[in-house]
């Protein structure tokens, strides 16, 4: 069987990484292909990829050369992953009668591009249970780290594109009376906007925004964080928070994608709500070195892993392929 995975991104980031670590893992026992722009095609080393412009999601001439791309590489199956490489795998099923499976990482205000595929994912539960017949496959922390405990000897963390759903705004408002240095991991839009803001509320001596810190080297800031801090609005996963929790770092943030499942109540507060999260900070911040992650470690190594995920998402690839054959 051959797999195609289809990502429209220019930035090599959770879902591109998502796929690429899912594609390595299922290589083993079968074809994989990864169908991305051309940014970001050095990442997906040791896979073959195919490089095309996605253009517009509406676009016929992209489906065209979508089709005619699958055709030429004998694609028995399409797996799309995000909004606009699901809603572009819709039409080629609605069009063309390809096989497709989606995987939803994000909640998105329109839902109708995720009921058109053979088969949706949604990596919380949530997003599984928000299309008809949704399949629940977690998320997974990255493969290639050791997991070691961090030493808790730097500083409190926070990473994602520097976009709003990430609520950094929010989280540089609530900073103003906590004493302890944040580091903003991520680059976007929002970067200027966000250095501004710093500026502007006297925190240059607290908190720095670093864009230098690629997927690969990610690892060294979770062996000395004191904590990772997620403000975003809306998440799938999101990924960050398996990671810090398999280098047991504690996790403060909101109520969003799979958080709720792994953190305790009393450590997150509800999304977009700047007095409510500034309140949370305030309280638990000081409390982050007292905060013990090692049995919530235990539990994620098992549900939580690349090759749960892996098996799950073959026996999906099968079920289509028996039902189609």
């Amino acid at each position: 069987m051959k797999i195609a995975h289809l990502v429209s991104s220019k930035i090599f980031a959770g879902i591109e990484q998502h796929v690429y670590e899912l594609a390595c893992e299922m290589s083993q026992d079968t074809k994989q292909i990864i169908i991305c722009d051309k940014k970001i095609e050095n990442d997906m080393r040791g896979l073959k990829t195919i490089c095309i412009k996605m253009g517009s999601r509406h676009s016929p001439i992209n489906l065209i050369k979508l089709i005619y791309l699958l055709k030429k590489n004998h694609v028995d199956m399409l797996h799309c992953h995000g909004a606009k490489a699901n809603s572009i795998g819709g039409w080629l099923r609605r069009i063309f009668g390809t096989q497709v499976v989606s995987t939803i990482h994000g909640q998105k205000s329109r839902k109708s591009t995720f009921l058109i595929p053979n088969a949706t994912i949604g990596v919380n539960k949530k997003l599984a249970d928000s299309v008809k017949d949704g399949i629940f496959i977690p998320n997974w922390f990255n493969p290639s780290h050791a997991g070691n405990r961090s030493t808790r000897e730097g500083s409190i963390i926070a990473i994602g594109r520097l976009e709003k759903v990430k609520g950094f705004d929010l989280l540089i408002n609530s900073w103003v009376n906590i004493e302890q240095q944040l580091e903003i991991i991520g680059s976007g839009s929002e970067e200027e906007p966000l250095r501004r803001l710093i500026r502007t509320l006297n925190l240059d001596n607290k908190i720095n925004i670093v864009n230098n810190c690629n997927y690969s080297s990610i690892e060294e800031k979770y062996k000395t964080a004191k904590g990772l801090i997620v403000s975003s609005l809306r998440e799938g996963g999101p990924r960050v928070v398996l990671e810090a929790i398999n280098h047991e770092v504690p996790i403060l943030g909101t109520r969003v994608g799979i958080i709720p499942e792994l953190i305790s109540n009393e450590f997150l507060t509800e999304p977009n709500n700047l007095e409510a999260l500034q309140a949370m900070l305030e309280e638990m911040v000081p409390l982050l070195p007292q905060i013990d992650m090692s049995g919530i470690k235990s539990a994620l190594v098992s549900e939580y892993s690349i090759k749960n995920a892996s098996k799950k998402t073959r026996d999906v690839y099968l079920s289509l392929a028996k039902a189609n054959s």
